[in-house]
């Protein structure tokens, strides 16, 4: 039989790197079987509880197997087993054939599974190149400070997110985020993503699954094309045709997925006026990073953490005022151990983000503190990136060039002055003093010092070990495509939009779920 457990909570600082695997005893106890009657577990949750800090203690639901004959008599903790629901992909037939994909991050991969799947022979068209290649153009940027447009931190193989930490945690709740998450796994992925609460990749080990996911695709049918930057969709009488490549290139085709990103600008602005879209409010701010041990401390009550938790994030949320007049500002991609990277194609703009290893064991912690810019700021959608593209030439030209970092102390952006900045970062090109409370528009700034203060409250010391680094501009889309939320349809036929860059989606998770279900809607459509 199986049985649902809720175990006891178990101290961090007593339970090693392994407690993952080592969980029977305490199984049988609770349970109150013979040790030999575990035949085994999986484990359906792992969190961590820090409200008594320091003492630290991990929290587990497990599914067990007991042997033929036990009878477990645990009281509440032990509940029966019930399987939860499970997502498959579109199981219909289709004659539909080599649908084209335009982009290969987390939306366009998990959509091109789909069809993968479905026999259809999908196309997927990126702009940029194969983890491999782009992890050497990455390496000669740091190199060099001068980005390949086509190849860099926001544009290749894996999309945005394959140097950018991993993170795949998630507020979406549906059968379809497992079904992501057991793929990953599939690829390479450590198990644990699959249960614990804020599960992690890691910028070291994504490019590898993201590569086994795309070795996945092609043995179903499906082609890459690398150095395929698409500039045109071909739409003719209402519905899309295929697309046109940088090139001159024209591929024809029945269906055509797209799934961008929102850092794909010049492609989304081509869409203006063809396919209908409309405005929406978008995230701006400036990273902050401080000491690991610093958070370690504020989160768990010492310095350096035990194994079995390892290096401690943190999510921080600041109300708007009361009267309304100052938004609110939370943390995103938070990365424990991590690095500021420079997400840029070109040296004469600037934007910032986040990454870390599986083992998060850098001596920064680092995240963005974002606030949203409402959709009513401008008359159309391409004055909202004129304005992202403004900020970012402002922040490149405050760092001197060269891609260095404009900063300021987080204490010295509250009080509006140009103060020194601390001799260590992890910002591989450097930081420069700056008034980076003047560069952002005066709402921002406004949302972020209120929530600095609040921040502070919380975790004591936010405010003087903090540092503001450059800027956040590559975090959502100002704008998203109209599509019927039943079938997926846009204003276009044979023409889909998902992601992040179509405004569906927000992270590495919810954007393949974005793409499973475009997919199968889109089988749907053109049995």
């Amino acid at each position: 039989m199986t049985i649902t457990i809720d175990l006891p909570p178990i101290p961090a600082a007593k339970a090693g790197s392994g407690i993952d695997r080592e969980l029977a005893p305490l199984i049988a106890r609770v349970a109150r079987v013979r040790p030999e009657d575990v035949s085994d577990y999986r484990i359906v949750r792992k969190s961590i509880d820090a409200r008594k800090k320091p003492a630290v203690a991990l929290l587990f639901r497990v599914d067990a197997d007991l042997a033929e004959g036990a009878r477990p008599t645990g009281g509440p903790n032990v509940k029966p087993y019930a399987p939860r629901e499970m997502y498959r992909p579109f199981g219909g037939m289709t004659a539909l054939r080599n649908p084209l994909v335009v982009g290969a991050g987390p939306a366009g991969l998990f959509a091109a599974l789909v069809l993968a799947q479905a026999g259809c022979a999908p196309v997927v068209l990126e702009r940029g190149r194969d983890v491999d290649r782009r992890r050497r153009d990455i390496e000669a940027f740091r190199a060099s400070r001068m980005p390949d447009p086509e190849s860099n931190y926001l544009y290749g193989e894996g999309g945005a997110g394959t140097w950018s930490d991993g993170k795949l945690f998630t507020r979406i709740h549906e059968p379809a985020v497992m079904y992501v998450l057991e793929t990953f796994v599939e690829c390479g992925a450590d198990p644990s993503i699959t249960y614990f609460s804020h599960p992690h990749l890691g910028s070291d080990r994504l490019p590898g699954i993201i590569a086994a996911l795309r070795e996945r695709i092609i043995r179903l049918g499906g082609t890459f094309r690398w150095d395929s930057r698409v500039d045109e969709l071909l739409i003719r009488d209402g519905a899309c045709r295929g697309v046109r490549l940088a090139d001159g290139e024209t591929l024809e085709s029945d269906v055509t997925v797209v799934a961008a990103g929102h850092s794909a600008r010049a492609f989304t602005r081509s869409l203006f006026g063809r396919v209908r879209s409309s405005m929406k409010g978008f995230q701006v701010g400036i990273r902050i990073e401080h000491p690991q041990e610093f958070i370690n401390a504020a989160q768990y009550g010492m310095t350096v953490p035990p194994d079995s938790l390892g290096a401690a994030p943190y999510q921080v949320v600041s109300r708007p005022s009361q009267d309304g007049r100052i938004d609110g500002a939370a943390s995103f991609c938070m990365c424990p151990g991590g690095e500021i990277i420079a997400a840029v194609t070109d040296a004469d703009h600037l934007s910032t983000n986040g990454m870390s290893n599986a083992a998060r064991d850098g001596k920064f912690a680092n995240a963005a503190l974002i606030t949203t810019i409402p959709s009513g700021m401008f008359a159309a959608p391409g004055d909202a990136f004129d304005f992202l593209d403004r900020l970012e030439a402002a922040l490149a030209t405050a760092g001197g060039g060269g891609c260095t970092a404009p900063a300021q102390t987080a204490r010295d952006f509250l009080n509006g002055k140009t103060g020194r900045l601390p001799g260590e970062t992890s910002y591989c090109f450097g930081l420069a003093p700056a008034r980076l409370d003047s560069i952002m528009p005066a709402p921002v700034t406004a949302s972020l010092r209120r929530a600095l203060v609040h921040f502070d409250r919380i975790m004591p010391g936010f405010l003087d070990q903090g540092v503001m680094i450059g800027g956040e501009t590559h975090v959502s889309s100002p704008v998203r495509f109209d599509r019927d939320r039943q079938s997926y349809r846009s204003s276009v036929d044979g023409l889909y939009f998902c992601g992040e860059g179509a405004g569906f989606a927000g992270g590495i998770v919810s954007a393949a779920v974005d793409g499973l279900h475009t997919a199968d809607a889109a089988l749907a459509n053109h049995p």
